[in-house]
């Protein structure tokens, strides 16, 4: 199964699709490739063999399993030493504005990509890890060339698992020293979670959350937008707005739903949850008691 679906090897460095291109390469054609940048991120996964990656001049050595993430302006070749032979690797292109809608709301993922990924390109997983990145790119490569009216959105789920997947092995290396931003993307993220485990507290407010966090609450309105893509009030209102959500999909009375996710003004929810979902509130306790939710699920994406 692993050379059913190969691809000549091309040499161009430009992307022509607007999401992501992946290639099953199995020649010696990477061991010419000169140092080159992209506008996009680029994971290599390497099949068989050992070859040695550079990436804006730190040498990186890749073992079969092995994955290096280059981000999107990075100087990188690969390079190989000895006599030319066939290198079995997956090439994934992944636009930054594929990226950015998958990130946006995964905060880890979204610090770990678009944060500074200097020393931190090369992901050594686990067998175990590594079998996974596998068959994710397998079937992606798979997907990816299937007429089929669902793909897209498999393609989609798949990379957002390999790209959770460099997360994790990013965020679980311990080798490399903490940079300051990456201290303060961790107290940050205290801050995020205390927000998630404590939705119902009406007293949960971005001077509230600066007192217990002792920080200046314009450092931790920058810092938190900067970090997670939204303000700490942005944050508590959305996942209040999706807490009440589910609990309305459960038939919970609107009211109670409203005081048990926070809300303390009816009015002010109204407003809030018809400016994010484009429908009313009752009109959708409706529809969901109906079986329908009606609510197109790329508006839902754009707001959540």
């Amino acid at each position: 199964m692993a050379h059913m679906l190969l691809n000549p090897f091309d040499q161009r460095q430009v992307m022509r699709r607007e999401d992501f291109e992946i290639f099953h390469y199995n020649n010696p054609a990477c061991c010419s490739c000169p140092p080159h940048q992209h506008e996009f991120f680029e994971l290599f996964f390497l099949l068989n063999d050992r070859i040695d990656d550079i990436v804006e001049g730190m040498r990186y050595s890749l073992s079969p399993g092995n994955v290096v993430l280059v981000a999107p302006g990075q100087m990188h070749r690969p390079d190989v030493a000895g006599p030319a032979r066939s290198i079995d690797r997956f090439v994934l292109w992944i636009s930054t504005e594929y990226v950015r809608s998958i990130t946006d709301a995964l905060p880890q993922l979204h610090y770990a990509l678009w944060g500074d990924m200097t020393g931190r390109n090369l992901i050594q997983p686990d067998d175990e890890t590594a079998a996974v990145f596998r068959q994710l790119l397998f079937a992606l490569h798979r997907e990816d060339a299937r007429p089929d009216a669902d793909s897209a959105a498999l393609c989609r789920s798949i990379i957002a698992q390999l790209l959770i997947y460099c997360s994790r092995s990013i965020a679980s290396r311990t080798d490399i020293a903490p940079h300051k931003a990456e201290q303060r993307y961790r107290e940050i993220m205290r801050v995020y979670e205390h927000i998630v485990a404590n939705l119902p507290d009406r007293d949960l407010t971005v001077s509230a959350l600066a007192e217990r966090f002792f920080m200046d609450k314009n450092t931790l309105t920058r810092q938190f937008k900067r970090q997670v893509g939204m303000t700490p009030g942005e944050c508590i209102r959305r996942h209040r707005l999706e807490a009440v959500r589910r609990q309305i999909r459960r038939g919970a009375p609107m009211q109670q739903a409203c005081a048990e996710c926070g809300f303390s003004d009816y009015s002010a929810f109204y407003r809030a949850f018809r400016q994010a979902y484009g429908i009313s509130p009752r009109d959708y306790a409706a529809q969901a008691a109906g079986g329908a939710h009606g609510i197109d699920e790329r508006q839902e994406a754009t707001h959540s």
